[in-house]
């Protein structure tokens, strides 16, 4: 029963990664411009890009507000720390500051390349 159960197992995997069915309306390589997708007028991402920029304008919000308030704790910290304990506040800054860089250039790059795709587009 077990030899059984693997042999049909073993082919419907085969199966699934043999057949896969292509939902394509024309070859690209006969007709390489029928598919543009500015004007296909079945795609509708107009209402996915305006809740994405809804999104990424809400998570730069909160990632600049979180970095602005942390920034000033970590300061207020480091000035009233002893001279141990400033040593540490120099460890953990820069983690800090990484993260910081990080929260403020990667939604502007996304946002630069969202910009260069679609002006290509038109």
């Amino acid at each position: 029963m077990k030899k059984l159960t693997k042999i049909v197992i073993f082919l419907l995997i085969c199966l699934f990664v043999i057949y896969s069915p292509t939902y394509a309306l024309t070859d690209p390589i006969e007709n390489p411009g029928a598919y543009e997708p500015a004007t296909n007028p079945t795609s509708n991402n107009t209402e996915f890009i305006e809740r994405a920029n809804v999104v990424l304008g809400v998570i730069r919000a909160i990632g600049s507000f979180v970095a602005v308030i942390t920034l000033m704790t970590l300061g207020i910290r480091y000035m009233l720390a002893s001279t141990s304990d400033k040593a540490l506040y120099k460890e953990t800054m820069i983690p800090y500051l990484i993260g910081a860089i990080m929260v403020f250039t990667i939604p502007n790059l996304i946002g630069i390349l969202f910009d260069i795709v679609t002006s290509n587009i038109k």
